[in-house]
């Protein structure tokens, strides 16, 4: 089947990205047509589920490797993205790969991730650890973001959408690059890349390795890092393809994990905001922007040691002490194998992978002394020295030292192997149709351990003596066994295309606590039930006309419980009736392309409801059986899931992309979102007697925002390009309506229907420069530049209400709030050669 398309419509609607690798010509602004195929994808791409322009009935965005070079800067890669509609994402508390990003509303835990076509959220809760996919920008050949129900056939819970990343497969040309970059608070990046190209037609490989230190913009907050990753390829005859994708990226940063008052950080911007009490300030006092009270000196002359999963050493710094820093090392790999039958009308994706984590992060345990100052207590930094000087003192009757405080690790070592495995058959000219199962089994091992005894011999836990790498407080392993399987039929005649897909997954969990012996060399373990979960995904599209096109998509998930939900692994007791969670998904969208190719434009609106959303409580319920006024008998003591809590996401998203001349170019985004809490809750726990359930469960949430993510949103990115090796971006992003995150089940008082704080709007502005050197030989010689943040801009990021540590008064205002501010002004510059 012949279609004809413009050359723009190849990279038009994916106009949130930053910038969209136009193909129309520089030298000739006149659009190009061409007659080729229907558009064709590698088979990773295929297996991968990357949607397609101008035949996937989603809303998706895409940064293409271009704009992750010139945009990225070395950030985490969820930054790049802010750019896109509905997608939020913060530096949270400034360490490097602590990034989080949020979707139509939705956090990382609704939000599927995927690496080449392999999920990477954490198997126990859904979370994303940016850290452990450090360098991972540096090999990415696209990322794509698909909003909504997306184009994913893993019977996973994409809701709020799918971050699909896509990594270099091993180039066909023999060469390589080197990159240098440097960059604001001792930041400085060396990265290497080579490919041996294709030999004998049949191999090729590439491979990378880079390497990066920081101090970071916030006290205490620096980054010492390497990545690495090998891909391969290998074509084993005209019907089978083999490759190979390995990568890791060791490391360690020291971490500014607590939000703070306002006051903490800015008098001048606390007294600034409308709501905030100047009397707060004599409780939470100025600070700077760059506190962390998760750090402090020590003296030099201290020199113990400190344990970690590498064994026993001295501190990474002699003259201070993280008590927050994390360590980790989760390296992934994984084999695909394609199987093209010749002449065939059927094929077979395969791939088998691995990851293996092991690290943690770190923390202090029993007493560890503070500063003494006027501040709140939660508020001020360890005192290491007073610390240090109290446990040398604390002598037993053997002269030992008995530490009364310390640091511990808390440790993660896990693994996880899967296979993932799709057949396709093009049934006929219009239909195909395919199907595939997914596996996964995960062990996740959680202990804590002795790091640093702070001046003492050892640390007493239940009557034993503890020394460095002890094992103290808990040591128990969680497993996870994920099955899950799909069919899907697309259809595609004329103007019009659409698919079906209808996916099942079960999922079970086990715990073991290594510090509960039960005899005979057995311990206390929990096995689960299976779960069972189910999603429906209609899409189709149409072309009206050339330049216009329209679709629509409907989704329906029961989304199996998390771990969290299912098992507490502090008290090894199993929740009740652990319940489903239901989203459904509607969305209707256009795009439109006028006929010299100038303009692009994208727009959808779209309505995702969350039913049933669970939380997990403990319940203790007693009664008076004598009736002398004093309940002595307990009617119910357990853990349960609370359900009936409903949420409605919904939305206007547009993107557009306007080419000037040859020269200039703007892109635009707009989002107008509305989330809120749609119910007050009379909770109950499916299967038990209402009756028994105490009053103060019941939610007065009906009305109230979603928080943690701004639901208006507006980007514009101005390109200016005077040659093809020359390029400027203009870029500004705003935000507003950015309430703060809150617990629905502190909403218990029916007079409290206040909405939680909502931060100030802000607008940042940034800044890049690509510059190609032009030279006689092969070797390219490009310089770089980003400044992010132009004009340090003071903002608040992330906020969470009524804050347990933060709260002045509880009313719901500025002064009650826990925060984060954006990161300040900083410049990322360097060198890249290419040869």
């Amino acid at each position: 089947m012949k279609t004809t398309i413009k050359r723009q419509a190849l990279a038009a609607l994916t106009l949130a990205a930053p910038a969209l690798v136009c193909a129309q010509s520089i030298e000739n602004p006149e659009p190009d047509y061409y007659e080729l195929d229907a558009v064709t994808i590698t088979p990773l791409e295929q297996f991968s589920n990357r949607a397609i322009y101008g035949e996937t009935p989603i809303a998706f965005s895409e940064v293409s490797k271009a704009d992750l070079d010139t945009y990225l800067a070395s950030q985490d890669i969820p930054m790049v993205l802010n750019y896109t509609p509905s997608v939020y994402a913060t530096t949270q508390g400034g360490g490097a790969g602590d990034a989080r990003i949020n979707i139509r509303g939705f956090d990382q835990r609704n939000v599927a991730v995927m690496i080449n076509g392999v999920p990477v959220n954490d198997m126990e809760n859904g979370w994303v650890y940016w850290s452990n996919w450090d360098g991972v920008g540096d090999i990415a050949s696209s990322v794509q973001v698909q909003r909504g129900i997306s184009n994913l056939d893993l019977a996973v819970p994409s809701i709020g959408g799918t971050l699909n990343i896509m990594t270099d497969p091993a180039a066909k040309q023999r060469g390589g690059m080197v990159k240098q970059e440097f960059g604001s608070d001792g930041f400085s990046k060396t990265t290497v890349i080579g490919h041996t190209g294709l030999i004998n037609d049949t191999f090729a490989a590439s491979a990378a390795v880079a390497r990066k230190m920081s101090g970071g913009y916030v006290d205490g907050v620096w980054a010492d890092a390497w990545s690495w990753y090998v891909g391969a390829s290998y074509k084993l005859n005209e019907n089978n393809t083999i490759e190979f994708y390995g990568f890791g990226a060791p490391q360690r940063h020291g971490q500014n994990l607590y939000q703070r008052n306002i006051g903490t950080y800015s008098e001048s911007f606390a007294l600034g905001l409308d709501s905030y009490d100047p009397a707060a300030l004599d409780r939470y006092y100025e600070r700077g922007y760059a506190y962390n009270e998760t750090w402090n000196y020590v003296d030099p002359d201290y020199d113990g040691l400190q344990a970690d999963h590498h064994g026993i050493g001295p501190r990474r710094f002699p003259d201070y002490i993280n008590e927050r820093e994390n360590f980790y090392d989760k390296p992934q790999v994984s084999l695909n194998w394609y199987f093209r039958p010749e002449n065939s009308k059927w094929s077979w994706d395969n791939v088998f992978y691995y990851s293996g984590g092991e690290g943690g992060g770190t923390g202090t345990y029993g007493s560890v002394a503070r500063v003494i100052d006027s501040g709140t207590y939660f508020h001020r930094n360890r005192d290491w020295n007073a610390q240090i000087a109290q446990n040398r003192a604390n002598l037993n009757s053997e002269g030992l030292a008995e530490s009364t405080g310390i640091l511990r690790n808390s440790r993660n070592n896990q693994w996880t192997i899967g296979a993932i495995s799709k057949v396709t058959f093009e049934a006929s000219e219009n239909w195909s149709t395919s199907f595939g199962i997914d596996w996964r089994t995960a062990e996740i091992q959680h202990f804590r351990e002795v790091r640093d005894l702070l001046g003492g011999d050892y640390y007493l836990e239940n009557g034993v003596q503890k020394g460095l790498g002890g094992t103290i407080d808990y040591n128990n392993t969680n497993t996870v066994d994920w099955l899950g399987g799909y069919f899907q039929a697309a259809y595609e005649k004329d103007a019009f295309s659409g698919f079906g897909m209808i996916g099942l997954s079960q999922i079970s969990y086990s715990f073991e606590d290594f510090f509960r012996p039960l005899g005979n060399g057995q311990n206390y373990v929990i096995d689960s039930d299976d779960f069972d979960g189910m999603q429906i995904k209609l899409g189709g599209r149409y072309d009206i006309n050339e330049t216009v096109s329209m679709y629509a998509n409907f989704g329906y998930v029961e989304k199996v419980p998390i771990f969290d939900n299912v098992i507490d692994d502090f008290t090894g007791r199993a929740y009740l009736n652990p319940p489903d969670e239901v989203f459904t998904n509607y969305e209707v969208g256009f795009n439109y392309i006028d006929s010299d190719g100038k303009l692009t434009l994208g727009a959808n609106i779209y309505r995702t409801n969350w039913d049933d959303r669970a939380f997990s409580k403990s319940l203790r319920i007693e009664e008076d059986t004598d009736n002398d006024g004093v309940n002595d008998t307990v009617v119910f003591d357990e853990y349960v899931n609370i359900s009936g809590v409903n949420q409605r996401h919904q939305g206007f998203e547009l993107e557009g992309s306007y080419r000037f001349n040859k020269e200039f170019r703007l892109d635009s985004t707009l989002a107008l979102n509305d989330w809120e809490y749609t119910n007050n809750v009379t909770a109950r726990i499916p299967g038990l007697d209402t009756d028994l359930i105490p009053s103060e469960f019941d939610l007065y949430i009906e009305g109230l925002k979603v928080g943690d993510a701004p639901q208006t949103q507006f980007t514009t990115s101005l390109i200016y390009m005077p040659t093809s090796e020359m390029n400027f971006s203009a870029r500004m992003r705003h935000n507003r309506d950015n309430y703060a995150a809150f617990d629905p089940l502190s909403r218990t008082d029916k007079t409290d229907t206040t909405q939680s704080w909502k931060a100030p709007d802000y607008t940042v502005y940034d800044l890049h420069m690509n510059w190609t050197l032009p030279t006689q030989t092969d070797v390219k010689y490009e310089v770089f530049a980003s400044v992010l943040n132009v004009f340090d801009e003071k903002y608040v990021q992330d906020a969470t209400d009524n804050d347990r540590f933060n709260s002045f008064d509880g009313d719901h205002d500025a002064d009650d709030a826990a925060v984060h501010f954006g990161a300040p002004r900083r410049i990322n510059a360097g060198l890249k050669i290419e040869f």
